[in-house]
């Protein structure tokens, strides 16, 4: 499956949980590119402080919570982790603590 091809899906399952548009693929696709940038420019912290805030763009509280007890959750989030490990986001050690966060 190619990356543009999970966004789709991950978009997808996002609105159809929600029960609304609230994110493209092609947001994600974009998000993922500021990642690599902040990454480079800004460091983990940088990208962790951005990662923190992505959620408050898109989605209330409310539906943050919703989402997180979505049956898909843990599946789509460990997906996402090994694509930011292999578009070089992050490392497979800091893919570990993100998987124990989730």
């Amino acid at each position: 499956m190619s990356n543009q091809e999970f966004y789709r899906e991950l978009a997808t399952e996002i609105n159809r949980t929600l029960g609304r548009k609230a994110v493209s693929s092609r947001e994600i696709g974009n998000l993922v590119e500021q990642a690599k940038m902040i990454r480079r420019t800004r460091g983990l912290m940088g990208l962790m402080a951005f990662a923190s805030e992505i959620p408050y763009r898109y989605f209330t509280p409310e539906e943050i919570e919703y989402l997180r007890h979505s049956p898909r959750w843990n599946e789509l989030g460990d997906r996402l982790i090994r694509l930011l490990v292999m578009e070089g986001v992050i490392t497979p050690a800091e893919a570990g603590m993100l998987r124990r966060y989730l």
